[in-house]
């Protein structure tokens, strides 16, 4: 889990890829995952660049963010 916080250049590197928070826009993060600008409502997953972008809160000082690479155990 990533923890943005707003208002500053927030960027973190989970799972090898490089994440980067861009805007808010009231529930939707903006967010650029290796590269790619990725558009993720609050409570949504979106594939972008073979990993998975989960937002999980917008608050005024932060962003929450699950970065998941969408390999499966088989279980």
């Amino acid at each position: 889990m990533i923890t943005f916080d707003r208002g500053v250049s927030a960027k973190a590197s989970v799972l090898g890829v490089d994440a980067k928070l861009v805007a808010v826009n009231g529930d939707t993060a903006v967010l650029s995952v290796a590269g790619q600008e990725v558009s993720v409502p609050v409570g949504q997953t979106r594939s972008t660049s073979g990993v998975g972008v989960t937002v999980q809160q917008v608050t005024e000082d932060k962003v929450v963010v699950r970065v998941s690479s969408g390999i499966s155990d088989g279980k």
